[in-house]
């Protein structure tokens, strides 16, 4: 799944999906502003979650998961400034 509409200021990011969200297919592409922290890369995933699946509801889910990239696990104040490969981590527990 795809949401355009970028600007010459905008970025690309594919997002793989795991666990839980694999419900939701392989990943998604979302277009989000440079310089967009994590929290508004969330933001962009529930909107292109909910723009193909419109009954999605897990949004609490995407705000407790972990977003990294190819070689960290990101803090939601991050920024990402270029097109870039993210993974959204769901959060698991175990014993």
């Amino acid at each position: 799944m795809t949401i355009m509409g970028g600007t010459i200021d905008s970025i690309e990011l594919s997002v793989q999906f795991f666990g839980a969200f694999r419900a939701y297919g392989a990943q998604v592409t979302v277009q989000v502003p440079k310089g967009s922290h994590v929290r508004e890369i969330k933001q962009a995933i529930k909107s292109a979650l909910r723009s193909t699946y419109p009954a999605f509801d897990k949004d609490v889910l995407v705000d407790e998961s972990a977003l990294a990239d190819e070689s960290e696990v990101l803090k939601d104040d991050s920024v990402i400034t270029a097109p870039a490969r993210l993974a959204i981590l769901p959060p698991v527990c175990g014993g």
